[in-house]
């Protein structure tokens, strides 16, 4: 079974347990409510926990105030019981609170089974609120620290978008099959989309170097993005085009260029020096030749703006 999925399991049981013994200590009507209310602010990171509470605090409150008043004014009954909700459902979509609904429509109920309302009752009912929100934000404080295993699928893109620019330099001097990039495109940009998902968890926990770890991703979304326009672009160059091969020595070094101590400054140079080589030659004779001068520059573009991400992750980032 899944860790993530162990862990939530105990802190969920142990919440509710505990909200249930203290509720009960303290003599608590309904105070089984409490442990209810632990288990429903249970959720994946400590921010969503905290939201959670806030805004289940908030709900209790306004049920309360819209409830009792109601109970007061009219009578203890059950078709009042009806009014309350054709009241409180609007304000909580309202409010955004609409989550809430079930454990602060729970809380009224008790009015109609006390078939009065006082200090005391407000008291209990807020008491098994405040306990239940409280351990389920006290549970939920352990996060297990998942970096070791983003660091290792951060490591892993880098690895593919490197095999992915050899790829596409080769495929400019040998007949390769399609499918072998289109492949490892479609892998790189689940991995991506996996390990913003994960970063982003981190981040909520107030894990440490998460934003960063976030930001770098963001950055490498945006390479994943550069490399899909190299692609289509590359398509349009033939493999018996002459000058390919400046282009597939260029992003085969860029390949090899990527990382901490690569030469980005000596590939920028090398970029505008082929800008310069092909603007040099005739113009072209037809509109095949038009349409790959075209691709030739926007991959010098793409890969341009490549590099300068590149470099501002290797530069900027410590993880």
């Amino acid at each position: 079974m899944n860790k993530t999925i162990i862990i939530r399991t105990i802190k969920t049981a142990l919440a509710a347990i505990l909200a249930i013994i203290v509720a009960k200590k303290l003599s608590l009507e309904y105070a089984s409510a409490a442990g209810i209310i632990a288990i429903l602010n249970i959720l994946e990171t400590r921010k969503a926990t905290t939201e959670a509470a806030l805004k289940r605090a908030l709900s209790a409150v306004i049920a309360l105030v819209i409830g009792g008043l109601l109970f007061e004014k009219i009578s203890y009954s059950t078709w009042v019981f009806g009014i309350y909700l054709l009241i409180f459902v609007p304000i909580s979509l309202l409010l955004k609170i609409e989550l809430r609904l079930g454990p602060s429509s729970v809380i009224v109920t008790h009015l109609i089974a006390f078939e009065e309302i006082n200090p005391a009752i407000i008291l209990n009912e807020m008491a098994l609120v405040f306990i239940g929100t409280g351990f389920a934000m006290l549970t939920n404080f352990y996060a297990p620290n998942d970096q070791d295993k983003l660091n290792k699928l951060i490591e892993k893109i880098d690895q593919d978008m490197k095999y992915i620019l050899k790829l596409f330099g080769k495929s400019l001097v040998e007949n390769l099959d399609l499918k072998i990039y289109e492949d490892r495109i479609s892998k790189l940009e689940k991995d991506i989309k996996k390990a913003v998902d994960l970063a982003i968890i981190e981040n909520e926990n107030s894990i440490e170097n998460s934003s960063d770890l976030l930001y770098g991703l963001n950055l490498r979304g945006r390479e994943m993005d550069l490399i899909e326009d190299m692609y289509y672009d590359l398509r349009t160059i033939p493999m018996e085009y002459s000058d390919g091969k400046y282009i597939s020595d260029l992003l085969i070094r860029t390949s090899d260029n990527l990382s901490k101590d690569g030469d980005m400054i000596g590939l920028k140079k090398e970029i505008e020096h082929l800008k310069d080589h092909f603007n040099m030659m005739n113009l072209p004779k037809d509109h095949e030749e038009f349409y790959v001068r075209s691709a030739i520059f926007q991959v010098f573009r793409s890969l341009d703006q490549f590099i300068e991400i590149s470099n501002l992750i290797d530069k900027n980032l410590k993880y």
